[in-house]
Parts: structure tokens; sequence; C-alpha cells
């Protein structure tokens, strides 16, 4: 792709050439930069000092160093970016997966900062957090009207040191403080493991970091002791992360000394080659991968590994095509991400899509699944045709149903969930758990969300009617209702178990695990 460096983007990238010269050594090396490119620097530096000499006074001068380094990047691709303090020490937490907290997931609902649910085993939980609490203040000081993100910010702090939450909960007129240690959380990216059918286990992994291939095999561990014998692994939605780990979990199905991934750079020094080590434990049956257009980079390295040694069904929608290697730089307090390569699957497949238009490429337009024919064929090690030209092309393509506007905008509303509170304020705690065992929303709960979100004008008198008319909203209202009270009463896996019995992908995939075997007989029960 052949970019213009016009006036304005040459000017932002000495700008950031500045910003970063405490790098630059680490980048380009001491003596490489060229005597030109060195006078650029200096001349940007001059400019740069003038600037922040003579910012207005209501100008935060890190707002405009971050705007400029943002804009400097917009020439070279969609995810080379820069991460500032906050954003690099997000990353950093996500990556080794833990922070320092109390354990409560939370979300904007109806206005309010609310508690979705208590993490298992957190300080949070231990001191009885529940969902629908709202959090009120923080440390004696108001709260209701700062951003989600803030919230998490002040909550967040040093291990073993306290934090008051003043709590807000449905049916208590009056609200309380909870005083919470911090402590280590781990934010585990296997956020699933369970057996799903008498022998066949279902794993989903959110992310990738440094902990994924330590908790994707004592998942697999456990499940096997339950009696799996075959594996959905849910790849969904998945938007990647660290390169070790998608070796680390590929390593998992494959066969020590199998190409994982290859990397192609603008120079030789650039391209690499990735087999899998062979480290145990491995999960040796059949396997369904479920992928969608939130699968991406790592996901798709996972995902193309099985599927061009022939280790497994890839089942769902073709994936999102983020094939750029990232190499993440220090400065300061932040970081760097620039492309330095392209991933390339063990089929040759390159992950890349195109992104010759940025809209396009970010709001997934015109994406890999209908023009097929003007695509690139590849073949399996065992012959089966895949295809190119970006993403990774599933061997079963199946769509989710897309849910009807009224239901969509219930969602939106988080009318289910608030309703779910609602329903479950006046029923003592130890009884909750029971309720939701025998809750049945067609027994009078779901005429009475219908009349409830009439009486709180969530949806107008048309869409009301339309929602009752269909019979297919009306389950969709029915499983919404249900899933919010497992989630609420019994933890977020027993909701999310009976979400996915109503899952098209997930069904297909169950099904799908007879081809799965019979690919794995097939070669002889080894990959």
């Amino acid at each position: 792709m052949t970019i213009e460096l016009t006036p304005r983007k040459l000017t932002i990238l000495t700008l950031i050439l500045v910003i970063i010269g405490g790098t630059t050594g680490a980048l380009f090396g001491k003596n490489t930069i060229p005597d030109d490119e060195r006078a650029l620097i200096e001349r940007a530096s001059k400019i740069t000092a003038e600037l922040l000499e003579w910012l207005p006074e209501d100008t935060v001068p890190s707002d405009v160093v971050y705007d400029g380094i943002a804009g400097m990047l917009e020439v070279l691709d969609p995810h080379s970016n820069f991460l500032d303090p906050r954003s690099y020490q997000k990353m950093r937490e996500r990556q080794e997966g833990s922070f320092f907290g109390v354990g409560i997931i939370i979300s904007r609902r109806n206005g309010q900062v609310t508690v979705i649910a208590p993490m298992a085993g957190t300080p949070a939980a231990e001191k009885g957090l529940r969902a629908g609490d709202v959090i009120a203040g923080i440390d004696g000081e108001d709260s209701t009207e700062i951003l989600v993100d803030e919230v998490v910010e002040r909550v967040r702090g040093p291990e073993g040191t306290p934090v008051i939450l003043t709590i807000r909960r449905p049916g208590m007129a009056e609200t309380f403080d909870v005083e919470i240690i911090r402590a280590r959380i781990p934010t585990n990216s296997v956020r699933f493991a369970f057996m799903i059918r008498p022998d066949v286990g279902y794993i989903r992994l959110g992310e990738f970091s440094n902990t994924s291939t330590r908790e994707v095999k004592e998942a697999l561990v456990d499940l096997e002791e339950q009696g799996m014998k075959k594996l959905v692994f849910d790849l969904r939605n998945n938007p990647g992360g660290a390169l070790d780990a998608a070796i680390g979990v590929s390593d998992v199905f494959l066969t020590k000394g199998q190409l994982i991934v290859s990397t192609k750079g603008r120079t030789d020094d650039r391209a690499s080659t990735i087999v899998a080590p062979g480290h145990g434990p491995k999960f040796e049956g059949p396997v369904v991968i479920l992928v969608n257009e939130g699968s991406a980079s790592a996901s798709e390295i996972v995902a193309g590994a099985v599927q061009d040694h022939d280790r497994g069904i890839v089942l769902g929608d073709t994936t999102w095509g983020k094939g750029l290697v990232q190499t993440v730089f220090g400065v300061r307090d932040g970081g760097l991400a620039l492309t330095t390569a392209r991933y390339y699957t063990p089929s040759g497949r390159c992950i890349q899509r195109d992104y010759e238009s940025f809209i396009d490429y970010i709001t997934h337009k015109n994406g890999n699944g209908d023009d097929a024919q003007e695509r690139e064929v590849y073949a399996t090690d065992a012959g089966r045709t895949v295809l190119g030209g970006g993403g990774i092309t599933p061997d079963i393509s199946i769509s989710n149903r897309e849910l009807s506007s009224p239901v969509v905008r219930l969602y939106g509303n988080s009318a289910f969930f608030r309703f779910g509170v609602e329903l479950l304020k006046d029923i003592p705690e130890p009884d909750q758990e029971t309720f939701a065992q025998t809750f049945d929303p067609d027994a009078g709960a779901r005429d009475r969300f219908l009349q409830w979100i009439e009486d709180e004008e969530i949806l107008d008198a048309e869409a009301l009617e339309d929602l009752r008319a269909e019979k297919q909203d009306m389950e969709d209202v029915s499983r919404a209702l249900t899933v919010e009270i497992f989630n609420a009463t019994s933890g977020l896996e027993a909701g999310y178990r009976h979400a996915l019995e109503a899952d098209d992908q997930f069904k297909q995939g169950i099904d799908y695990l007879v081809d799965a075997a019979d690919l794995w007989e097939a070669l002889g029960g080894n990959s």
C-alpha cells in the first residue's frame, strides 16, 4: 500500500521522532540515522519547544503531544499506535493476567455505575457485594457522576490498602459503606471451562495473556478428569494478545515440530518460523474451534494452525484479519507499538486483511466472506482447500441469528438486567439460588416484564406490540430473563451456560464434532 506523506503528516512525523528521541537508538541503532533525518529531528525539537512554551494556559501539554503522536501514526497502518501511560499500564495488566483491586465487574446501567457481578473468591465477593449494587461513593467522595473508567481507577490501588465503597442496594432505603482491602485479582483469560455434554468439554478463551497457556492446559486436564473426549474451543470475540501465548495454546493441539506461524518483514532478518515446541500436556481428541469477526491476531494464529494441519474443524464467521506483527517499545511511562512484519499460516496464507480504506477496515465493510471466488486457494496438509485473502475463513460458515430491533433496544437499555434485580430485591439472599433453579419466565415473570417495560417507557407502543407478536422475540425475552437471574444468583458461568443453548454457532459446533472426529480418525488419531 502506498501512502502519500503530506506536509502536515511529515511535520507530525518529525515531532514524534523528537518525543521518542530517548528510544531512537533502540529503534534504529545509534549510528544508523541519516544526517538529513537527524537535522530534521533537531529542527522539530526547536519547533516543539516553542510550541509547548506558548501553549494557551487552558491547554494540557500532554494532550497536544498525544494527539500529535496519533496523527503521525495514521500514515503507517491501522495497528501502529502510541500507548499513553494509562493505556500502557492497562496493557501490562492484561498481559500479566492480574491487577490489584477488589474484584467486581461494573458497568453503567440506567445512568448509574452498577455491579454486574462480583468475581468469585475475591474481596468484593467475601464482603457480600452483589449484582445490582450501585457504587454511590468511593472513600467518602460522590461517584455517581464520574465515568466508569475513573471508578475503576479509584477502586484499584496498592495491594493491602483499604477502599471504602458507598453502596446503594435495590430494596434498601439507605446507602451503606463497605470497607474492602485490595488484593491481587487474577484476570483469567480462560473465561469459562466446563463440561457441556457427557463427553464434550467447552473452553472459552477471552484473550491471550502471559498466563493463557497455563490456564488452557489446566482447564484441559480438569475437563479430561471429568470425562472429556471432545472439545469445543471458543475464540469468538478474542482480540488476540501475546504471541508466546498463541504459540503455547497452538502447541496443545499440534505435534512437536509442526509449523505454527511464520513472519515476514521488509528485510530477511525480520523473517522467522515458529514451530510447536512439544510441551505437554496435549489434547488428543476431536476439536471444533469457534471464530467470528471479533477473532483477531493470536486467535487467528491458533485457528489457522489447527486448520492448516487438519487438526480440527474451524466453524463460524470469517475472522477479523489482523496479521500485522506489533513490536512494543518502551517510551518513558508509555509505549510505542510499531508494525514490524506480517503473520502467515502454515499453508502460506497471509492473515492480514487489506486496509487500503481505513474506515472500511475498521468497520469490517466488504469482509472476506462474499468474494471467495476471487481469493487465492491454498491446501492443508491433507489436501483440503482453504482460502487466503486475509483472516481465517472457517471450514463451516455459520452466522448467529440477529436479534430483532425491539430485543436489541431492550439489551441496550439494560432492561433484562434491571428487571432481574427488581425481581430479586425482595427475596432473601439465602433463597435466591433456589429461586433461580425453579425460575420459569413463562409462568408470569415474562408478562410482568412486558408490563414493566411499558410502565418504564423503554419501548414505544408499536415496538412493544411487535415484540409481543413475534414468537421468536418472546423466546429471546424468556431466555434473557433466565440468563440474568442465573447471573445474579449463581454466577456468570451459570448464566452463560443457559445463553449457549440459544447460540447457533455453538449448537452447530457440537453437531460438527462428529466431522471433527472423522477427520481425527482419518489422520490416524494423530496430527
